[in-house]
């Protein structure tokens, strides 16, 4: 049995395959991530962090058991300062633990596929060396690159939503919605 996005109800999935930790700390006012969220869920399980864990407090074994049960895991999350929202954070230094995910026994994501993605509210050519932020978005994943790295796990690139606050059009984020299904598969 696993936890879907509302604390409230248990789904079964046979053969899980995909697993998305959803964060985003307001997800009825994010555009971009609700409709994400909404083109996949069917598709995948969801781990919807926010409304799950509202005072930030993991039922860490369930948390764990849907990483063991799952192939393919993708972290969708909205860049905010450069970074990924404080939940996600302590989502890795709770969940992915000694033992667990790393260290002499910690094998239990090795060989999965850890995947990103991620809404921008900035256009893309703001994301590069000569761009207004001055660094392109693969350094700011960089961070979530070496945590994949590190407990033994294959990156498995990242789905990138930028403009997400500045003009994208609705046949836009449709779009980028078509492709996220094919992203999570």
């Amino acid at each position: 049995m696993l936890y879907n996005s509302s604390p409230c109800y248990i789904i079964r999935k046979e053969n899980m395959k995909t697993l998305v930790v959803l964060a985003h700390p307001d997800l009825t006012a994010s555009r971009v991530n609700k409709a994400l969220k909404n083109a996949i869920e069917n598709e995948v399980v969801l781990s919807d962090l926010y409304a799950k864990y509202k005072d930030f407090k993991f039922n860490i074994p369930a948390e764990q058991e849907l990483l063991v049960q799952s192939n393919k895991i993708v972290f969708q999350f909205p860049i905010f300062w450069f970074s990924y929202p404080p939940l996600l954070q302590k989502y890795f230094d709770d969940v992915f633990a000694y033992g667990f995910a790393y260290g002499s026994s910690g094998q239990a994501l090795k060989g999965k596929e850890l995947a990103l993605c991620v809404s921008l509210g900035g256009k893309e050519e703001a994301y590069s060396a000569q761009g207004m932020i001055g660094f392109g978005l693969e350094e700011l994943l960089s961070p979530l690159k070496a945590t994949s790295k590190f407990v033994g796990a294959k990156y498995g690139g990242h789905f990138a939503v930028f403009g997400a606050t500045q003009g994208l059009s609705d046949t836009e984020l449709a779009k980028k919605c078509h492709e996220y299904k094919g992203f999570v598969a």
